[in-house]
């Protein structure tokens, strides 16, 4: 079995390629891989509660209460960039990972995608 970490960089608003990075991760899963996700940059907002503002999107993040089902190992988040969310709640529990912390994340895994 591989230990596999999928990066998410992609605001959930811009495209369908956070939804896909998404797909992506419980596939991965579903096939008993080892699976762990990181969230960075605008992907920090799949993370957070969706606001009014963006009511017209759909909202596929609701498929990461079927993480635990799927048994994805861990979920962290760049806790940089949550600093620039102003520390704004989050839906679901992770784990902070400042930019050592990833560096050394991303080295502990056997294949790692950049979505």
């Amino acid at each position: 079995m591989k230990k596999m970490l999928v990066i998410m960089q992609q605001s959930p608003f811009i495209s369908a390629k956070a939804r896909e990075a998404q797909d992506l991760l419980m596939a991965l899963a579903a096939v008993e891989h080892e699976v762990s996700v990181l969230y960075r940059g605008a992907a920090i907002c799949q993370l957070l509660p969706k606001s009014n503002e963006f009511k017209d999107f759909k909202d596929f993040t609701k498929a990461q209460k079927l993480f635990d089902l799927y048994d994805v190992a861990d979920v962290y988040y760049c806790a940089h960039s949550h600093q620039q969310f102003q520390h704004l709640a989050l839906q679901r529990e992770c784990h902070p990972l400042d930019l050592i912390q990833q560096q050394a994340l991303i080295a502990d895994y056997d294949e790692v995608f950049v979505c």
